[in-house]
């Protein structure tokens, strides 16, 4: 008897406990489960998006404490996560394109992860006596860049950067380093493939083009001595991030849950702005002149558009109606697909009180 009652009570638990362990939970019309979402599950999305944001570890609690943002976030996954399914739906995850940009975004976002286990906890923190001391060392370089007249507190944060920087460029070297010992490593950035990591090839067009888009961000009208110090120290970056990634893939850091997360996370987000531009945004016509105008009149002098060369005007002022025009159609989206599923919240097994 007592076993009967222990079998009822335990699966009466298990079945209880399967049935609420959910924070977002999306079935169709006809009842049947589309989307179950753990408490797991939600806490990697807020990590996920804390560090594609690049947002401090702080602002993941204040998420959790607080029952408004916890709402929108739940709110906005949920919108991401129906347009995804549509999208999925519709073959929108099949584009190559959309295939090859998800791959180079994890593997960047994965050996840079990979690569953050690797050095100390306090890598990133840069200390006041520090940045006071290379204040002091280069206040003569300092002052001739910025002037006479210059203080710490001017430059504090710059300073920062530059130790950063220089650290990294030092990180980098260790990995090179390191790898040279551990693996069979070439590369340069003058042949093709660039790089060779025991049997893996790296085309150098893959370096150039990288290479290539950060000049052209940057402005063209970089001197020549310049452009080949940036190389350089780009490709000694390119270098170290290759091998982060291969050694990643060695040690089965891919398929962590870790991992995972991240690489659906940036699926889901790839995905859905592959359909949202194909099905919406190149859809819009081009805006009328009554409609730039109209733009210019309400935001031209809040962004500063009046400041603007004519024809760079016009250009932001036409994305600015394409993409409120955007916004308005991916609303009434998100409205329908609403409608069509059942969507259910339990955000309290997330809520920090």
């Amino acid at each position: 008897m007592f076993f009967v009652l222990f079998s009822i009570t335990f699966f009466s638990i298990l079945l209880y406990s399967e049935d609420t362990n959910w924070v977002i939970r999306i079935k169709d019309g006809q009842g049947n489960v589309k989307k179950i979402m753990t408490a797991q599950d939600c806490m990697s999305e807020i990590s996920n998006l804390m560090i594609f944001r690049g947002a401090p570890a702080e602002a993941a609690e204040l998420l959790l404490t607080n029952d408004f943002q916890l709402w929108q976030f739940a709110s906005q996954l949920i919108e991401q996560e129906l347009v995804y399914m549509k999208a999925s739906e519709e073959g929108y995850d099949k584009d190559e394109d959309v295939l090859t940009l998800i791959s180079k975004e994890r593997d960047n976002q994965l050996s840079q992860l990979y690569m953050q286990e690797k050095v100390e906890d306090d890598f990133a923190v840069v200390s006041d006596a520090e940045k006071r001391k290379f204040f002091n060392d280069n206040k003569a370089r300092i002052q001739a860049s910025v002037g006479r007249a210059v203080t710490y507190e001017q430059v504090a944060m710059d300073i920062e950067t530059t130790i950063l920087q220089e650290r990294m460029r030092n990180e980098y070297d260790k990995i090179i380093a390191r790898a040279q010992t551990n693996y069979n490593l070439k590369y340069s950035v003058t042949s093709d493939p660039c790089i060779t990591i025991d049997d893996k090839t790296v085309p150098l067009s893959e370096f150039n083009d990288m290479f290539n888009e950060s000049i052209k961000q940057a402005g063209a009208n970089i001197p020549a001595a310049l452009r080949i110090q940036a190389r350089d120290g780009m490709f000694k970056a390119f270098v170290a991030r290759e091998i982060m990634m291969y050694e990643a893939k060695k040690t089965g850091f891919y398929d962590t849950p870790q991992a995972k997360a991240i690489e659906n996370f940036i699926t889901r987000s790839a995905v859905t702005a592959n359909y949202i531009d194909k099905t919406i945004r190149s859809t819009i016509p081009k805006p009328t002149e009554e409609e730039i105008n109209l733009a210019y009149e309400q935001y031209g002098k809040m962004y500063n558009i009046d400041s603007l060369p004519y024809a760079d005007a016009q250009k932001a002022l036409e994305t600015m109606v394409i993409e409120a025009k955007t916004q308005q159609k991916y609303q009434i989206l998100v409205t329908d697909l609403r409608y069509r599923y059942s969507i259910e919240k339990n955000l309290d097994l997330l809520l920090k009180k």
